[in-house]
């Protein structure tokens, strides 16, 4: 393994440039072939700030592969699909968290359309996507949640445990209006959720003006 001494003037400044860049040290350490005590060393000579632990897990995180696949080229009908379910996640969907897509209805055609969204549009990882089911009690849960995945084309599997609601705690005399129950479509995907606050916020800049979000804390 190379010593410091190694590193010519002109590596030592690529392996600065590639630290503020958003490289780790360990990175620069493993590209040059020098220890990581040798990248630091490096860093310091040529007075390079080292990152606070804050700014240094931003940073892994930010150079993290997307668990998606965005789709960049709309045509006409797929932008037309992007703004109804931007407009559905506005209302319907949550907007802070642990950094998830969480779209809520028991409409299915709106789910539908989120849904949609999410696989033709957003292009997610069918593998991360969790759904939720709120129901009634003396609701048939199964059934329920096989309409949902008849609908979304998402195997049984892709379901979490299901809230129940006790006849107890239903007010009125009407009973359950949700025939299908509620259903979460939920993707936990920070970069994925600030994607569409940004889709958000530019509809909203054209509409109404005035910021609605701050995506930028997330």
């Amino acid at each position: 393994m190379p010593a410091v001494a190694a590193l010519s003037q002109k590596q030592q400044e690529e392996a600065a440039h590639l630290y503020r860049s958003g490289l780790s040290a360990q990175q620069i350490a493993d590209r040059f072939g020098i220890s990581i005590h040798a990248t630091y060393y490096t860093l310091r000579r040529l007075k390079v700030p080292r990152r606070s632990i804050v700014e240094a897990n931003r940073t892994r995180f930010e150079s993290k592969p997307l668990s998606y696949d965005l789709k960049t080229k709309l045509n006409e009908k797929e932008e037309r699909l992007r703004m109804a379910a931007i407009m559905l996640y506005w209302a319907e969907g949550y907007k802070v968290g642990k950094g998830t897509v969480d779209f809520a209805n028991s409409d299915p055609n709106m789910v539908l359309i989120f849904w949609k969204f999410l696989s033709e549009i957003c292009r997610v990882d069918q593998k991360r996507v969790r759904l939720h089911l709120y129901a009634y009690e003396g609701q048939n849960i199964q059934n329920l949640m096989r309409f949902w995945c008849k609908l979304l084309k998402l195997p049984l599997g892709h379901f979490t445990k299901p809230y129940v609601k006790k006849a107890s705690l239903i007010l009125g005399s009407r009973g359950p209006r949700m025939i299908h129950g509620l259903v979460h479509i939920r993707y936990c995907d920070t970069k994925l959720l600030r994607q569409i606050l940004v889709w958000i916020d530019g509809y909203r800049q054209k509409c109404v003006g005035g910021r609605v979000v701050n995506y930028t804390s997330l």
